[in-house]
């Protein structure tokens, strides 16, 4: 396996994997997806965040968007996730492993003063906090989410 940073040729593939993660995901499947949207999210962060592939030969198995923010009552800058994927016969491989790292690597020399990463698809949240935590990351919080309709 192979980590690398995404390119513009690589957003396709993510679009699609965007697609597959909302139809598996059971707190998301009836979300609407809307691949130009997502196309156009990845390329903005190609150019101001974090995006990597994994490779396995020429097939492209995970991916990682992360991008930046700064805390609202401190000033500390924050790297966080967008959005991870692994396909799901890849997830017992290295690839999310691969993608973590780079991410916490991307983190640090880009000087960010803390990382926040989630999990909310209900698609193998255990394994995916299991693998924060090995990384040194701390479980904290819940997310409550509401849908409203006009």
């Amino acid at each position: 396996m192979k980590l690398r940073v995404a390119n513009l040729q690589d957003i396709p593939t993510l679009v699609q994997f965007g697609h597959a993660f909302m139809q598996e995901s059971p707190h998301y499947q009836r979300r609407k997806y809307d691949q130009k949207q997502a196309e156009n999210h990845f390329k903005q962060v190609l150019k101001t965040g974090a995006l990597f592939v994994v490779e396995q030969g020429n097939l492209i198995c995970g991916g990682f968007a992360g991008g930046t923010g700064i805390d609202w009552f401190n000033g500390e800058k924050i790297a966080f996730d967008y959005v991870m994927y692994v396909k799901p016969e890849y997830r017992k491989t290295r690839c999310a492993y691969l993608l973590v790292q780079a991410f916490l690597n991307w983190a640090q020399i880009i000087g960010a003063d803390r990382v926040q990463c989630g999990t909310t698809t209900g698609i193998e949240s255990r394994g995916c906090i299991r693998l924060y935590q090995h990384f040194g990351l701390s479980e904290y919080g819940t997310l409550l989410d509401m849908e409203l309709h006009p």
